[in-house]
């Protein structure tokens, strides 16, 4: 929000008169010496903080480039994590059904049709994981900038690009994961399974 008014106005609402808060000088030229420039102006207000626009933009765009390497390296952690997390699940899902397995193939399933139902349950699975985490993290963000923004009321639009490329990498990432699990659920003896029952 601004408010446009007479210097000598606001300086005697704010008790202020003759102070100055901040002022900005531009420069009408493209190839300007900004920092001998800046140099004077300290030289002149030495009691002033005296700063290039430049400079402070070239620190922010720095500081979120740093950011955004941070949360890309996070991102790259929780999947991961997530696909060993699919792995361990899988692998045990596995070891728990190594009946049913063997009833498949004693019936005439083959190896493949086995590491197919694997891999279904896996994309079932995995793409509610990414319907259920893309809300959830839409939810957290909601609850982030009410807790962290002078907004009151954020507004986080829902995208349709980014939600189904969340599916998508949740799907890709139980798939790979499943199928060191669908490769040892296909080469179960059906014997062996059988024998357990």
């Amino acid at each position: 929000q601004l408010v446009f008014a007479r210097l000598e106005t606001v300086q005697a609402l704010l008790n202020k008169e003759g102070q100055v808060s901040m002022v900005e000088v531009a420069a009408l030229c493209t190839a300007c010496p900004i920092e001998d420039m800046v140099r004077q102006i300290s030289e002149v207000l030495p009691a002033a903080k005296v700063m290039a626009i430049q400079q402070v933009v070239k620190g922010r765009m720095d500081t979120l480039s740093q950011f955004k390497k941070f949360s890309y390296g996070i991102s790259g952690l929780v999947v991961l994590i997530g696909g060993l997390v699919v792995l361990v699940t899988m692998m045990g899902s596995v070891r728990e059904r190594t009946e049913e397995i063997g009833i498949f193939r004693a019936i005439g399933f083959r190896k493949r049709h086995v590491m197919q139902i694997v891999f279904l349950e896996a994309g079932i699975v995995s793409s509610l994981a990414g319907v259920f985490g893309y809300f959830i993290g839409i939810g957290c963000a909601y609850v982030g900038l009410r807790l962290f923004s002078e907004s009151t009321a954020p507004v986080i639009p829902i995208d349709i690009e980014m939600a189904c490329g969340a599916v998508l990498l949740a799907i890709v990432v139980g798939l790979i994961s499943s199928a060191y699990p669908a490769f040892m659920a296909s080469r179960l003896d059906p014997n062996e399974a059988l024998r357990s029952l």
